[in-house]
This record gives structure tokens, C-alpha cells and sequence, in this order.
């Protein structure tokens, strides 16, 4: 059995989730609202290791974290680790960090880590990033709701949400804050 699998991203006007120097506000207080009620949503909030060294983040309002680590480059310096939410780390290496516990698995194949998940007790995920992370479920096709926060304002330079494949998407649109919310329907290669 799988988990019920939410992504939600945002990206500027020109489809970047981040600038190239890394760390980027581009969801404006509206959009961080909705987001916050998604994390109440659900058991679980994911992101990769990437997201952990770039963006240092704390995950307000996830009842539990999930970070995708495949060879361990994590140390404890991070605020994720602050011992305040259950928080997992999935990787092929079996090392520790305090205030975490980790899930060590053999093939880091998105379907099978949610599998594993979900006989945790992890019945919903929100995967919140980054592009890595994101690409692989949505190449693995695997994702309930997806929803993509559009900001009117331009990276010049940085990580796009859809790099070098073209991808055919059905969706609605709606307003939010200063931006408008895809909810992406199906996704086409």
C-alpha cells in the first residue's frame, strides 16, 4: 500500500523554484497559509537532503518529517533536527543523527520508500521538495494532488520545476495572494 502523495511547489513566472545561489522567498503570506494548512493536513511533510543544506528548514506544522538522504550527507548542525517532530531519515547508509531515526533501505526507488512509509503508520505525505525530489515522483508517476503556487515575479537564473522534458499538464487555475494555484490534474511526457 501507498500513502496518499501531495506535492506542492512553488516557482516564479518563468518556472524556477529556486535561484541559483540557492535559498529564494517566492510563496507570498497567502500561499504560506495554504501551505501551512497542508502540513497540518497530513502525517508527513518530505523534502530531499538537498532542500536540508540549501534551505535549513524547520517545517513548521508537520506532525512528521521525512527527508530522502540516499548517501547520509546530513550532519545534525541542521534545524530540522531539533528534536521537536518525529523526524526520519531514508537512506542506503545506516548512521545516526540525534533526534532522528533512520529508515535504511537497499533500493532508494521512490515507490518502494513510500511502501516502507506507509507500514510506519504514514498514511498521507506532502512532498514539498526540491527538484529532484519532485521529479521523481512525478517521473514515477506516483502523486494524488499536485499543486504548483505560480509567483508573478522572474528568477533569471536558478533551478526550474521541469528541467529539459517537455511535459504536457492538465490543471486548474485559481487565484492566491498575489499569485494563482495550479492543481495539476495529469501530466503528460
Amino acid at each position: 500500500m501507498l500513502p496518499r502523495i501531495t506535492i506542492n511547489v512553488a516557482m516564479s513566472l518563468n518556472g524556477k523554484i529556486s535561484s541559483e545561489s540557492g535559498r529564494y522567498t517566492i510563496s507570498d503570506p497567502d500561499d504560506m497559509e495554504r501551505v501551512f494548512l497542508l502540513r497540518k493536513s497530513v502525517d508527513a511533510v518530505l523534502i530531499g537532503a538537498n532542500t536540508v543544506i540549501v534551505d535549513d528548514p524547520v517545517l513548521r506544522y508537520s506532525r512528521c518529517r521525512i527527508i530522502l538522504d540516499g548517501e547520509f550527507k546530513l550532519s545534525d548542525k541542521y534545524k530540522i533536527f531539533d528534536g521537536g517532530v518525529k523526524t526520519y531519515i531514508v537512506s542506503r547508509k545506516n548512521k545516526h543523527i540525534k533526534n532522528a531515526q533512520t529508515v535504511t533501505v537497499n533500493d532508494t526507488g521512490i515507490k518502494g520508500i513510500m511502501e516502507k512509509l506507509y507500514s510506519f503508520g504514514i498514511k498521507s505525505v506532502l512532498v514539498e521538495g526540491g527538484m529532484q525530489v519532485i521529479n521523481e515522483f512525478l517521473d514515477s508517476n506516483l502523486f494524488d494532488q499536485f499543486f504548483v503556487y505560480v509567483n508573478p515575479g522572474l528568477i533569471l537564473s536558478g533551478k526550474s520545476l521541469f528541467p529539459a522534458v517537455d511535459k504536457k499538464l492538465e490543471y486548474t487555475v485559481e487565484e492566491c495572494g498575489r499569485g494563482i494555484l495550479l492543481s495539476i490534474k495529469s501530466i503528460y511526457i
